[in-house]
């Protein structure tokens, strides 16, 4: 399978229009399950944009950094 290289702006349109962590957190699962996978990833300058946040985007990214 392709792997695909996600930018800060799937994240972030994912999170305010259809896929919110109340609404959707399988989405944010799936998107865990798939980087451990090989099938996406992203880079650490889209890390640091998306910890620039105050918000459940920033708090996810931070964990699942540490996750890793």
């Amino acid at each position: 399978m392709t792997p695909y290289l996600l930018d800060a702006n799937v994240f972030i349109q994912a999170k305010r229009l259809h896929y919110g962590f109340d609404f959707c957190p399988a989405f944010w699962d799936w998107l865990l399950q798939q980087n451990q996978v090989g099938i996406v990833a992203s880079i650490e300058k889209v890390a640091d944009e998306l910890h620039t946040g105050e918000d459940e985007l920033s708090e996810w990214a931070r964990f699942v950094l540490q996750a890793v």
